[in-house]
């Protein structure tokens, strides 16, 4: 299905720019001519000086800087500011599209603008991608160094909750609050496969379902569903944890898909990304 959405902003209730416009604008910056522009954007030369007008005199800064005289009607070129207007334009409409594309598929989770950013244009070499907003913050002494540590505990939208760790100085440059989305990203080495719960400070262990295995004779990479009561209770899109062990450990655990096991990882492990 191919969904479009179009973008009107408007000042005071009154379109200040739609598509017909922001296609005016781009011609103009293109030819250097309003007449041309609008001949080229398909609309009356009347009808072209009037949007460029209304859009001049609708906000502090004008979009369009114009000179009379010559057939042609005068020059005519964009301000910085209507130069940014289209640009902005431009990314919204991506934005838009990405936007779009998600609600058309089910495996691509719409809790924020986080997640479908996130999933479409954040490309990281760490395999493990995890959403969550952010339930609380403490500050954590590090026994080895003088430096402090701020611990967080994320709730993801299925509700489970997981722990991840950054310096202060990464807290405040991220400007990391309660209730803050950000995305957890952590390398698939730094996730072991457990059978069993055991006691861990700070660690992650979350029980999961075996999704696929792929080994070679050194290497084992296992892609898990995360699996408890509040994800199947809310009907949320599953998530995914993928891990990168040892075959011969892997040999061991005895893996099979569809079988149950315990994703875990440090909260030192992690990585906090998010959106200033």
């Amino acid at each position: 299905m191919d969904l479009k959405a179009l973008l009107t902003i408007s000042v005071a209730d009154k379109v200040f720019a739609n598509p017909k416009r922001i296609a005016l604008l781009q011609q103009i910056q293109a030819c250097g001519s309003i007449s041309q522009g609008a001949k080229l954007a398909g609309m009356s030369y009347k009808t072209a000086w009037d949007s460029v007008k209304d859009m001049n005199t609708r906000l502090p800064e004008p979009v369009v800087n114009s000179e009379k005289g010559g057939k042609g009607g005068g020059g005519a070129k964009l301000t910085l500011f209507g130069e940014r207007l289209l640009q902005m334009y431009a990314l919204t409409g991506q934005m838009q599209d990405m936007v779009l594309e998600a609600l058309q598929d089910q495996a691509i989770p719409m809790n924020s603008l986080l997640d479908v950013m996130g999933h479409f244009s954040l490309k990281t070499s760490a395999r493990n991608q995890l959403s969550g907003t952010i339930l609380s913050l403490d500050n954590q002494t590090d026994s080895h160094q003088d430096n402090l540590n701020v611990g967080l505990q994320v709730e993801l939208a299925s509700g489970l909750l997981l722990n991840a760790c950054v310096t202060q100085s990464s807290c405040a440059r991220l400007s990391l609050v309660v209730g803050k989305p950000i995305l957890l990203l952590f390398k698939a080495p730094a996730v072991s496969i457990s059978l069993e719960a055991s006691a861990g400070e700070r660690s992650n262990q979350v029980l999961s379902i075996v999704h696929e295995i792929y080994s070679n004779s050194q290497t084992t990479e296992v892609s898990l569903v995360i699996l408890n009561e509040q994800d199947m209770a809310k009907s949320t899109v599953p998530q995914m944890i993928y891990a990168s062990i040892d075959t011969q450990l892997a040999n061991q655990l005895n893996l099979t898909v569809g079988g149950q096991c315990y994703a875990v990882f440090s909260s030192s492990q992690t990585i906090v990304a998010c959106m200033s």
